[in-house]
């Protein structure tokens, strides 16, 4: 029923975005492949702040590239994460050319995206209306019938649990009571699947604030008193921080968090050109009795180093493995 209620939003953004394509597209790099394709459970690519931008020229072949690049692991992905601000501005046009994109190259996978502050408007415009638009785009393309910005996915088994901030500023992040406890429900029925279970969320836990605008660690309350007994990791964007391992993948405040790059990160030069650091996500495996957090370059198709010629990845073991 979506499909053909949203067939002429669907169509014009997929013709938006050959022309995009035809402009600015290149080829691709070469195809990848996950560690140990065999025994691997679930694999999964993170990307953020993409931040479409329409009179950004610059993001549109990193964008493209990027996606390119994605759709080239030869294992295939059972999931696509974007965490936030896949727009600059909220705006409708924006929206077609980052969702029209993802679609033209992104065909057959499972995609869930993140609310982030741009995407709500950052600020600017009519809240209300920008989230409407939000939602409206987030059914059209990815099936999700949503009227707030938490809701959660099982694929393979394991529990994506989607938080996102309910501020009219959207410099903050609100969760409500009622968000929260919706968290902690979720998480029980996430306990029963017997695999890590993921939150994720546009923001970092330390920007987290209460429906009294007040600073809150309940969140991170909430996911140490799961991790207790079971496994969780909490992964989250806006930071725009390159990656690095000691700071893209951490143990912090007693839970694994991952911190993701911005996809599309720009010099700050004019023009905004792209760097060696344009580009970069985060693939995911997940093994018995381990997961794996791996660096890479998706518009320069290469795993990302360390400064010290390390890989940027970290492997974390399970608390309990997955029994199967």
């Amino acid at each position: 029923m979506s499909r053909i209620k949203y067939f002429p939003l669907r169509a014009f953004s997929l013709v938006v975005a050959v022309l995009v394509l035809l402009v600015f597209g290149k080829a691709g790099g070469e195809a990848f492949d996950i560690r140990d394709s065999e025994n691997c459970k679930l694999n999964f690519t993170i990307l953020s702040d993409v931040h479409v931008e329409t009179n950004n020229w610059p993001r549109y072949p990193a964008f493209t590239r990027g996606l390119q690049n994605v759709n080239k692991n030869k294992s295939g992905n059972d999931l696509i994460l974007f965490l936030g601000d896949e727009v600059m501005c909220g705006q409708y046009f924006e929206n077609v050319i980052f969702h029209g994109l993802t679609s033209l190259f992104l065909r057959n996978e499972t995609i869930l995206p993140v609310l982030g502050n741009h995407d709500a408007g950052n600020g600017d415009g009519d809240p209300a209306k920008i989230m409407k638009r939000w939602y409206r785009f987030t059914d059209a393309f990815f099936d999700l019938q949503l009227d707030h910005p938490y809701y959660y996915k099982v694929v393979n088994g394991c529990y994506f649990i989607i938080l996102g901030s309910e501020a009219e500023k959207t410099d903050e992040c609100v969760y409500s009571d009622t968000q929260l406890a919706w968290l902690e429900d979720t998480l029980t029925l996430a306990a029963e699947s017997g695999k890590p279970a993921f939150v994720i969320a546009h923001f970092p836990l330390h920007w987290s604030r209460d429906e009294n605008l007040q600073p809150t660690w309940r969140p991170l309350q909430i996911m140490q008193d799961y991790y207790r007994e079971h496994d969780l990791f909490f992964l989250c964007g806006h930071h725009h921080t390159p990656l690095q391992r000691d700071q893209s993948f951490r143990f912090q405040n007693g839970i694994p968090q991952i911190y993701a790059p911005s996809l599309s990160q720009l010099m700050n030069e004019e023009p905004h050109d792209m760097d060696e650091k344009t580009g970069e996500g985060i693939v995911v495996e997940l093994y018995e009795d381990s997961i794996v957090f791996r660096g890479r370059n998706f518009v320069r198709s290469e795993w990302v180093f360390d400064d010290d010629g390390t890989p940027c990845e970290r492997t974390y073991t399970l608390n309990h493995p997955i029994a199967e």
